[in-house]
């Protein structure tokens, strides 16, 4: 069958041949710009004159995945430690949220709404029909509250050490958390922690130490939270210029009316959701709420990763990397 213009005839082979070379040169040139550029800024209106989200992209894979950070304010590079050993097997995509340290916003462009909104932009961004989602702590109420706005635009979930899913917090779950505010509470209190103190001369008054000391303290502190094994608090970056608290304020002052309960929302799609938390997560200490909440919807596959904290990347690497990497698959 062939086709007429003027004098010529073209052959619809031909034309389908052109077509699919068109399409593989603009596949091609895509996966040229991607290797050219793997920071970039995603624009939220004009590009002169609105604020931009900063944007860092990780891995060489062909599939996606969208990484969400925690904190409200805080940014993204400890998040990247995460994914170590999954770069050849897919495409991580990192951004910082409206606020956060490369993704400043004038406080009244802040809510929770907005940083929903922020996750379709990229999404329309990078044209994606849906999305696999991991989010880490606030940023896993960031990836429900996105999969209730959105449900026809997930793929999958994976909420790692996912912040409370449901707010307020239920009357009858409050004696499994105070049960849990007490053994954390000892938990901070164990003698490695002065252990690690010591090893460093910091158990001097605030006043004698210098500013590496002092920002030494202030991780070890830290980690005695977040970390199972406080020797690992090397690889935290945590920092005041770092972490700004005012975006985690101005996004809770915006939180809906009537609070959220995600576990709801789960039960009437079909997406695959996965959790993946250390059982000694200060949020939820010896996992027992989370080991509870699931079993409203049956199909949530979850991990509890042994001898791990709120960030099991830095206490148990290789436990973590298998289960994202059984979570992805």
């Amino acid at each position: 069958m062939k086709f007429k213009s003027g004098n010529k005839q073209i052959n619809i082979a031909f034309l389908i041949l052109i077509i699919l070379m068109s399409f593989e040169q603009g596949q091609a040139q895509k996966e040229s710009n991607a290797k050219v550029i793997n920071q970039w800024f995603l624009s939220t209106g004009d590009w002169e004159k609105d604020p931009q989200i900063y944007v860092k992209e990780v891995g060489t894979g062909t599939e996606p995945v969208i990484m969400l950070h925690g904190g409200w304010g805080a940014e993204h590079t400890g998040l990247v430690k995460a994914i170590a050993g999954l770069q050849n097997e897919f495409r991580f995509i990192f951004y910082e949220q409206r606020g956060s340290l490369r993704s400043p916003f004038p406080g009244s462009l802040i809510s929770f709404e907005q940083h929903i909104n922020d996750l379709e932009l990229l999404r329309k961004e990078l044209d994606l029909d849906k999305m696999t989602i991991v989010g880490h702590s606030m940023g896993a109420v960031l990836a429900s509250a996105y999969a209730t706005k959105y449900p026809e635009q997930i793929k999958k979930l994976i909420l790692v050490s996912p912040a409370h899913l449901k707010e307020p917090f239920p009357e009858e779950d409050k004696e499994i958390q105070h049960q849990q505010f007490l053994a954390n509470k000892k938990f901070q209190n164990r003698i490695e922690i002065n252990q690690e103190l010591e090893k460093y001369n910091l158990n001097r008054v605030d006043s004698l130490l210098n500013s590496r000391e002092k920002t030494i303290k202030s991780r070890i502190s830290f980690g005695k939270l977040m970390l199972y094994d406080i020797s690992k608090w090397t690889e935290l970056s945590n920092g005041k210029a770092l972490y700004k608290g005012i975006v985690y304020n101005l996004t809770a002052k915006t939180y809906p009316k009537n609070g959220w309960n995600y576990f709801s929302q789960f039960k009437e799609h079909r997406y695959p959701i996965n959790i993946i938390i250390g059982d000694h997560d200060w949020l939820d200490f010896g996992n027992g709420l989370y080991k509870k909440w699931i079993k409203e919807v049956p199909r949530i596959q979850m991990t509890s990763i042994k001898n791990a904290g709120h960030m099991p990347w830095i206490d148990q690497p290789e436990e973590m990397t298998k289960a994202l990497r059984t979570s992805l698959n």
